[in-house]
């Protein structure tokens, strides 16, 4: 017989409070069968998963928001300059999206202006690219560990209900 055990530990991906968890330190546990406490902080911990788990894609959403509006942006200084209001532009690219104002252009009139303030916010895209795609595994690896938190509560009580069995068949 193998017994895996899931320790949660402080890091990034352990929930937030984990010293709530421990339900000795205030008396809550006392009373608690083995299963029973084993439910209790699993069900504790894959909240605190879940909780963490939307702050990220609440996150994620806002960043992909703003991912589209500075691609947009770009897109309108590329082909319809002439309709771009550059100092609002500009200062959603320099406030929002954190574009260094040193590498923004002072005016798009001139095509290699244009290129300037293109590239710069192509290089502030791909840093954002990138931090998406961090985020998403963090995203995933949350739910992951959501999804084990739940399956150790699960499996704890059909072991319950097994050993329960057991024991009304035996008398």
């Amino acid at each position: 017989m193998s017994i895996e055990i899931n320790s949660i530990g402080t890091n990034k991906y352990a929930p937030e409070g984990a010293e709530s968890i421990n339900l000795y330190t205030n008396g809550e546990g006392r009373n608690l069968t083995i299963g029973q406490l084993i439910i209790s902080v699993s069900l504790r911990a894959a909240a605190a998963y879940e909780t963490q788990s939307v702050l990220k894609m609440n996150t994620m959403n806002s960043d992909t928001v703003k991912l589209k509006t500075a691609s947009d942006w770009m897109a309108q200084i590329l082909t319809d300059y002439s309709n771009v209001n550059w100092s609002t532009a500009k200062s959603y690219l320099t406030g929002t999206i954190g574009i260094d104002s040193s590498s923004l252009p002072s005016d798009i009139s001139s095509y290699a202006n244009r290129i300037q303030a293109a590239n710069a916010i192509k290089v502030k895209l791909d840093a954002f690219a990138q931090t998406q795609q961090q985020q998403m595994v963090d995203l995933q690896t949350l739910v992951n560990r959501r999804d084990v938190a739940y399956s150790t509560s699960a499996n704890t009580i059909a072991a319950l209900g097994s050993s329960m069995t057991g024991n009304a068949q035996n008398m």
